[in-house]
């Protein structure tokens, strides 16, 4: 049997999303850590993967006038914190390029949790409090490069990834923050991630 455990630390960004006439908020760049087990097919060069992202979040940066008409109505949403993880499912193929090599090609499912929390405030409605939260389900694929190391029954393995969502939805409609809507929450999900990963193969 050829099996891997797999720890790695995975960069997102959070996608845009309007909160006023022409006033678009994308939270800042995050780094969460996660836990991935891949097992052999058959001895095959087909693998299943189980895995995690645990939960990181990144603060909004908008704070302007999101008032199209006057009187100006300042949002403040820099105390908001988007905090993202998901579970995944799926399977890769992995081609050696020499022994100590592989890349890999992979598809998986992820649901992932998005959840704007924390405090806002506006000119016109005062300070205020949001913990919304959805998931959302839906295909991702993957790029790998690593490159495993001798030591015995147990082979330290090193490598970089990068992935991207196969599906993306669009926000439908400009939505306040006291009530983001699950097609608006689904809308922030990320389109890609990069990361680096180390573990071990036996």
């Amino acid at each position: 049997m050829n099996a891997r455990v797999i720890l790695f630390g995975e960069t997102i960004q959070t996608s845009g999303v309007l909160l006023g006439q022409g006033v678009k908020d994308q939270a800042g760049y995050q780094t969460g850590p996660g836990i991935r087990i891949v097992g052999q097919i058959d001895e095959s060069r087909w693998y299943w993967e189980v895995g995690g992202r645990f939960e990181s979040s990144a603060r909004m940066v908008t704070n302007r006038d999101i008032s199209s008409t006057p009187p100006p109505n300042v949002l403040d949403a820099t105390q908001t914190k988007i905090h993202y993880s998901y579970w995944s499912l799926g399977g890769a193929y992995l081609l050696p390029l020499g022994s100590a090599v592989d890349l890999g090609f992979h598809l998986e499912g992820r649901g992932e949790t998005i959840n704007p929390k924390g405090q806002y405030s506006t000119t016109a409605g005062g300070v205020g409090y949001i913990d919304a939260h959805n998931v959302y389900f839906r295909p991702w694929v993957r790029l790998s490069l690593d490159v495993k190391f001798s030591a015995g029954s147990f082979r330290p393995l090193i490598g970089v990834e990068a992935a991207a969502a196969l599906v993306k939805t669009s926000q439908s409609q400009v939505m306040p923050l006291s009530a983001l809507d699950a097609n608006t929450l689904r809308a922030m999900a990320p389109t890609w991630s990069g990361s680096v990963y180390a573990g071990f193969q036996f």
